[in-house]
């Protein structure tokens, strides 16, 4: 009988994940507090805005509402000045489930009268250097920060179904075939307690790269190709003098990796994983096996400036068929940053 990966969310699939623990956030409870500020925090997966509320009856309560990921919010030219230490805010946002003082940011009026959205931009976008689109020794350039294309809902905290700030690569469908092992692999495991971005770590090479839009960094020399992650410090090397995988890898989230040049196409073979996800969240869960295998392309479009990477990736252990996606990247004008994952969701406001 096939068993199809989809079949795992009647199990294990619920609310918004993403970096959010399910149902964090209740987008149905809309909610405006007017409080002062006491600290800001621009960390990642999420910053946050704390401030203090006065009570019907005078007294004070310590609130804190959540905004984007650090990184992006100074990819977007916000500051923690706005925020100004004892200056008066406005919040409106979604209520949160499990804490009563608690929001996600929709918007906020600042102290000065301004007013910010979640996904607001206080920063012009300016062209990326100029870069020679090849290095002295003939290899075309993929060197420096790469990003995809930031998010800009209309209104609303994006928190959807799908979670906030999921990769735009594809998801894989319902053909998605598990074998024996792979079945027995997922049992017990629930995308609401084991997704590993809830503990800071990295989920897989393949959705990480544009998950979140963070800011990615490509450094090149003749025989390497680093690629630095900007969501979760993920830093992988790609050996372009190797022709063949050396027999002793100790297994790693990121793998082992050799790539060669087709024409202008860099093509990067990867084995040596450690045991993790290849889906984790709404879509199901989805484990592969060290055996897995990938295939990844990057190519480049001088005339958008876009570096698309596709993959095709095989896990005979742990499912049938192949799982292909792709992702695209455009030239960043603001340089890499560090994730540096500081997990703040849990904190306890008392303390």
């Amino acid at each position: 009988m096939k068993y199809y990966a989809y079949a795992m969310c009647l199990a294990v699939c619920g609310a918004a994940d993403a970096h959010h623990g399910p149902g964090q956030f209740d987008r149905s409870q809309p909610m405006e507090v007017t409080g002062v500020v006491t600290d800001i925090r621009f960390v990642n997966p999420h910053g946050y805005v704390y401030f203090d509320v006065t009570d019907a009856n005078g007294g004070t309560v310590p609130w804190r509402c959540e905004l984007q990921a650090g990184s992006l919010l100074r990819r977007s030219g916000w500051t923690e000045d706005l925020f100004g230490i004892g200056g008066t805010i406005t919040v409106t946002g979604d209520q949160g489930r499990r804490e009563e003082h608690a929001c996600a940011l929709r918007s906020v009026v600042l102290a000065d009268g301004s007013v910010l959205d979640r996904y607001g931009q206080r920063r012009e976008v300016v062209a990326p250097p100029t870069r020679p689109l090849r290095l002295a020794d003939g290899q075309f350039n993929l060197a420096g920060a790469w990003a995809a294309v930031q998010r800009r809902p209309a209104g609303g905290t994006g928190l959807d179904d799908a979670g906030p700030g999921r990769g735009p690569e594809m998801i894989p469908g319902p053909d998605f075939e598990l074998t024996a092992a792979g079945r027995k692999a997922i049992e017990g495991v629930s995308h609401q307690v084991d997704n590993p971005r809830f503990y800071c770590m990295p989920v897989n090479i393949f959705f990480d790269w544009t998950f979140d839009r963070h800011i990615n960094e490509i450094i090149q020399t003749e025989e390497t190709i680093t690629l630095k992650y900007g969501f979760m410090d993920i830093v992988r090397t790609i050996h372009m003098n190797l022709e063949e995988h050396p027999v002793d890898i100790t297994p790693t989230r990121a793998g082992h990796s050799i790539g060669r040049w087709e024409e202008d196409v860099l093509v990067v073979d990867t084995i040596g994983f450690a045991e993790g996800f290849i889906v984790v969240g709404r879509e199901g869960v989805v484990k592969h096996s060290n055996a897995l295998h990938s295939v990844e392309r990057f190519s480049y479009n001088a005339a958008t400036q876009a570096l698309n990477r596709s993959h095709v990736v095989e896990d005979p252990l742990y499912f049938n068929g192949q799982f292909t996606g792709q992702g695209t990247v455009y030239l960043s004008d603001v340089p890499f940053d560090p994730y540096d994952c500081v997990e703040l969701k849990d904190e306890d406001l008392r303390d």
